[in-house]
Formats: C-alpha cells, sequence, structure tokens
C-alpha cells in the first residue's frame, strides 16, 4: 500500500467487507499503515483462523438467518452486529509497533483502546496479562475471557483484541462492544447450551451500559477512528 496513511470510518458494513479489504491491502507488501473502522449492519457469527463450520453449523446459521465468516486472526468466535465497532489495522512487517513477543505486541493497541474509552467517559483499562475466569471457561468465546492486553470496564470484558503476522504485513484486529449483543445466537448458531448466553452477558459491558448518555454507533466509530489514526501517525 503506497498511499499515506489511510483511516476511514466504514458503516453498516458486513464482515465480508472487512475480511475484503484486508486481503487487498495485504495482496502487496504493506508500505503504510492503514485503520478502518467498521459498523456491522447485520447479525454475524466470526469464526477465529483456527475455527470450522461443520454441516449443522451451517444449517443452524442458515436457519437463524445469519451469515457465517471466518477471520484471519485468532481467538474464539464472535458476534458481529449493531452492538458491536471492529476495528483493521494495517502495518507494515517492519513498524515500529511490530514486536518479537506476541503477547506484548498488543500492548499499544489495547492501550489507545482504554485511552479511547476513557476520553468518552468510560473507566476502562487494558490488562497487561490473561485473566483466565473460573469454570465454565466458554473457550469457543472470544468475549469469555481476557487475553494480554484486552480492555475492561466495571470488571468486564468490553474489547477483545486479535492479530495475524503476514510476509507483507501484520493486521491488529478489535471488537468493541458499543451496545449489549444477543449472546443467545452466538450460542445457537455454534450449537452450544443457551445457558451460556447469560454467563456472556456477566463477563461482559458495553458502551450503552456504561455511558450516561449513549452515543450513536456512528460517533463512536468516528472517534475511534480517530484515536488509532492518531496512534499511528505518532509512530512515525
Amino acid at each position: 500500500m503506497s498511499a499515506a496513511l489511510g483511516a476511514i470510518a466504514v458503516h453498516a458494513a458486513s464482515v465480508q467487507q472487512e475480511l475484503e479489504w484486508i486481503n487487498l491491502v495485504l495482496r502487496e507488501p504493506v508500505l503504510q499503515p492503514a485503520v478502518r473502522v467498521w459498523n456491522y449492519a447485520a447479525p454475524e457469527v466470526v469464526l477465529g483462523c483456527s475455527g470450522e463450520a461443520d454441516g449443522a453449523m451451517l444449517e443452524r446459521a442458515s436457519a437463524a438467518g445469519v451469515r457465517l465468516s471466518k477471520r484471519p486472526t485468532g481467538g474464539g468466535a464472535v458476534l458481529a452486529g449493531p452492538w458491536l465497532l471492529g476495528a483493521s489495522v494495517v502495518l507494515p512487517a517492519r513498524h515500529p509497533f511490530f514486536v518479537t513477543g506476541l503477547a506484548q505486541s498488543y500492548r499499544w493497541f489495547g492501550c489507545a483502546h482504554a485511552a479511547w474509552l476513557q476520553s468518552i467517559g468510560i473507566a476502562a483499562r487494558a490488562v497487561a496479562a490473561a485473566q483466565a475466569p473460573r469454570v465454565p471457561t466458554l473457550s469457543w468465546a472470544c468475549f469469555a475471557r481476557l487475553s494480554h492486553w484486552e480492555v475492561e470496564a466495571g470488571g468486564a470484558k468490553i474489547v477483545g483484541l486479535a492479530q495475524c503476522r503476514r510476509r507483507n504485513g501484520i493486521i491488529f484486529s478489535s471488537a468493541v462492544l458499543v451496545g449489549a449483543p444477543p449472546w443467545e445466537i452466538l450460542c445457537g448458531v455454534l450449537g452450544e447450551p443457551l445457558d451460556d448466553a447469560a454467563v456472556l452477558a456477566r463477563r461482559t459491558t458495553s458502551c450503552a451500559q456504561l455511558l450516561a448518555r449513549p452515543q450513536p454507533a456512528g460517533t463512536l466509530a468516528s472517534s475511534l477512528l480517530l484515536r488509532l489514526a492518531g496512534e499511528l501517525s505518532l509512530s512515525h
């Protein structure tokens, strides 16, 4: 990517659009950072790179009218939809934010999200070390537990992080809960007990729950975009 830093908020998008953009940017060596923040228009279950959708899962998704996608980054399944903001940051392979240790490389990304949440009135923090909850762990769900430098507010997870390192560049991805997701959709599509939806609700929180005066998803997307673009500009 030869252009200067690209920063765009994409509204009413799909996960498929996000994945197509990532693949396009990584088709050639990345020369400059690029960032997109996504508003998702409809429910979509997104599996991590190691997740597999069998026939039964495909049938359940079809019956629920939910699209299934698979992202290039790792981690558990995510339920995208109007309650979620996604951020995609693509960096050159030799960017200053690339460090050898995988866990430590998330520090700038998690801290940037925590600072953004603080700026809009949410007392958030990025956790330095992974925090495994008591059983059940629900390891199939991204938001069931906190990993390195992910973000919590009020003792509950609000931002999940993931990354993928390729020869042409590095992808950092985040998922921010701006509203309370219908976790039963995720449980149903994955064939997990519907009681797990209540567990996920207890372990997570959202901007809508924590802000005294809720903000539209588009406003939140624009402010997150400015924060991430600022971080990338300062790193040059």
